[in-house]
């Protein structure tokens, strides 16, 4: 488990760091204060040099460009690694760090624009790249936990073309998943789905979406051209798309199938309470932290809702030193986020102080 964050030079951050992690974390604090960049450097981390990691990372905030290729007038998608770095742009001399300690081992990545070694350059003329190649310019992941550097070749724009994705050797971690603001996309429900059902971990999702409606008996995925979740509701003959119930229970459902895929690793989640009423709220994190423990799975999310703060304090008495929950403050152009521990949580919810 993950007890404390660094980062170093990512995204609006110079130095900054996290304390006295636990098994569930809600980064609390204004607009613009950093909550979706600490997730997304966790993910970064967590994925161990792996290039989609990046790649979702910018998409998913719309950082990308559109570039011609070698000349010819052909539109090619590119995520705009400069956005990564402080400033929203890179130097070869510069580079962002992220890190962190944890009970058992520690672990760090940093990332640098530099020119390729000649060996990177000649493997990817043996590979057809020319284009690569020339320009020479790539991304050095320096992996810690794994001892290694891996490359990710840059365009001439400073672009991470699509179709480098995962060619740059590193598998990537599979237990980790990030949840953005908008959720996951249907796609991505989808393919978790298909891990998920005809196990018992299908028995906790359908738990999991009937604290949103009690009258919901099966769940199952629509493949084909037109792909979605769809399920069954008591005294309904025909299947409904799961989309049709509104976005509260869209948000349960990639909370517990994200909660299984990262079993025995990472969920990060940005905005957890988007889409739930109040009402549901404590029912949410009773879940989602029991079921944390059974999967070992440490939770990272963000919120500005105090009705979601308020709630987590309810769950704070069933909390243990092996399964410790925090509220991280992140206010802008502070070095070090505000750790409250359970009681801390208690004592603010019951004489209502606020800490978002």
């Amino acid at each position: 488990m993950i007890t404390s964050v660094q980062i170093h030079g990512y995204r609006g951050f110079d130095n900054f760091e996290l304390n006295g992690l636990g098994r569930i974390n809600l980064l609390v604090g204004p607009n613009n204060g950093g909550k979706t960049s600490v997730l997304e450097a966790i993910y970064i981390l967590m994925a161990e040099g792996d290039p989609a990691a990046l790649w979702n990372v910018l998409e998913r905030r719309g950082e990308m460009v559109t570039t011609e290729n070698s000349g010819f007038v052909i539109p090619r998608r590119e995520a705009d690694v400069r956005h990564l770095f402080r400033g929203h742009e890179f130097v070869r001399s510069g580079r962002f760090k992220i890190e962190a300690g944890g009970r058992s081992e520690s672990r760090y990545l940093s990332a640098n624009v530099a020119t390729m070694p000649p060996e990177k350059r000649s493997e990817l003329r043996k590979l057809g790249d020319a284009e690569a190649a020339a320009v020479g310019l790539g991304l050095g992941l320096n992996v810690d936990l794994l001892n290694a550097i891996y490359w990710l070749p840059l365009s001439r724009s400073g672009g991470i073309r699509e179709e480098s994705r995962g060619s740059n050797g590193a598998s990537g971690r599979k237990n980790q998943v990030l949840i953005p603001a908008g959720s996951l996309t249907t796609d991505e429900l989808v393919r978790i789905w298909d891990r998920v059902q005809l196990t018992e971990q299908e028995i906790l999702v359908l738990q999991a979406l009937r604290l949103v409606d009690p009258n919901i008996e099966r769940i199952s995925a629509r493949l084909g051209s037109v792909k979605g979740i769809i399920v069954k509701i008591k005294d309904l003959d025909q299947p409904v798309p799961i989309g049709s119930l509104g976005d509260g229970m869209w948000r349960i459902l990639a909370l517990a199938v994200a909660l299984m895929q990262s079993r025995g690793g990472v969920l990060l989640v940005d905005e957890i309470d988007t889409g739930l009423h109040h009402s549901v709220m404590s029912e949410m994190w009773q879940f989602v932290f029991k079921t944390a423990k059974v999967f070992d799975v440490q939770v990272f999310a963000t919120t500005h809702s105090y009705d979601c703060v308020y709630s987590l304090a309810h769950i704070c008495a069933e909390a243990d030193d092996k399964n410790p929950i925090t509220v991280q403050r992140i206010e802008p152009g502070k070095t070090k986020a505000i750790p409250y521990a359970q009681d801390e949580i208690r004592i603010a919810a019951d004489r209502e102080i606020e800490v978002r």
